[in-house]
């Protein structure tokens, strides 16, 4: 027995080139459930379509908003630090400055004075101290002046590395937000066709996901040949599938050649029961004139044949 006499069919399965995708699988943190479901079984969707909104949705989508209102804030404050203090708080503060050295000169020959004074015993010890404490807290108050002015003209390297990083904080969160309310859209990941739903509006997703879509443009009968005749497959051989039922049979070509040996997973129809051997899979291109048939028939058990 071997795949050049076909003696015995191969058992084999109808499935989509592009597989059967499940969308929404459940996250059983989330618990999610379906808010709106967009589609039909039949529809035919685009990449990216938005198929159905979660009741994860809103939540997300305020977490977004509030992370991208974070965002514009922190690059905002960057521009700020850049840029510096605006220059009517520059020459206010240039001012005071000029107030208090101003006070500071009045205050260091009032001292000068009173220190000569004093030093005639002209006037008292207390008389002294008092007019030293005013000069000394005019200097220190001239010197906190002029340590504000320098920290308004000159923007810090260290300034600067801070808002930057509160950027990349708050792109981050951005970042994150989004992924999450990728999370509660069920969102196609390619073209194709909805095959089943299995959550309407307000159920919740079960094991099976939400729904299955893959793309029919493309189909194939995938073969389980036996171990011992695989090395006798090659690509480009012509195939043959029939469906047992009618007798319909659909030719194709072999597209790939497994490349792993396991244990085989269809039954046979005769009697029901997996049959204890090891095989590769085989996929074989249907001809596309036959799609609209067979593209009602995933994962219908068929008999295939592969010629030398």
């Amino acid at each position: 027995t071997g795949v050049q006499t076909c003696a015995l069919p191969i058992l084999a399965w109808i499935e989509p080139k592009s597989r059967v995708i499940k969308i929404g699988v459940p996250n059983p943190l989330e618990g999610a459930r379906v808010e709106e479901l967009q589609v039909n079984e039949g529809d035919i969707v685009k990449k990216g379509q938005v198929l159905g909104i979660l009741s994860t949705y809103k939540k997300n989508e305020a977490t977004m908003k509030i992370a991208e209102a974070n965002l514009s804030l922190a690059k905002a404050n960057l521009e700020k630090v850049k840029s510096g203090t605006k220059a009517s708080d520059i020459l206010s503060q240039k001012q005071v400055v000029q107030s208090l050295k101003a006070t500071e000169v009045a205050l260091v020959r009032d001292f000068e004075r009173t220190e000569s004074l004093f030093q005639d015993h002209l006037v008292s010890k207390s008389e002294y101290d008092r007019v030293k404490a005013h000069r000394d807290s005019s200097v220190s108050q001239r010197k906190s002046a002029e340590a504000t002015l320098s920290s308004l003209v000159n923007v810090r390297p260290d300034d600067i590395d801070i808002a930057k990083a509160n950027v990349d904080i708050a792109q981050a969160q951005v970042s994150a937000a989004k992924a999450d309310l990728e999370t509660s859209m069920l969102v196609a990941p390619i073209d194709g066709t909805i095959l089943t739903i299995y959550c309407r509006n307000s159920e919740s997703i079960g094991n099976d996901g939400a729904l299955d879509i893959a793309n029919l443009d493309t189909l194939d009968a995938v073969a389980e040949v036996y171990e011992s005749d695989i090395l006798r497959v090659k690509k480009g051989q012509k195939a043959e599938v029939m469906i047992a039922e009618t007798g319909d049979t659909f030719t194709g070509i072999v597209r790939d050649v497994g490349r792993q040996i396991k244990r085989n997973s269809v039954t046979n129809p005769d009697s029901s029961q997996i049959l204890e051997t090891r095989i590769a899979e085989v996929r074989i291109e249907l001809d596309k004139s036959q799609k609209d048939v067979l593209g009602h028939l995933i994962h219908k058990k068929v008999r295939a044949k592969i010629f030398p």
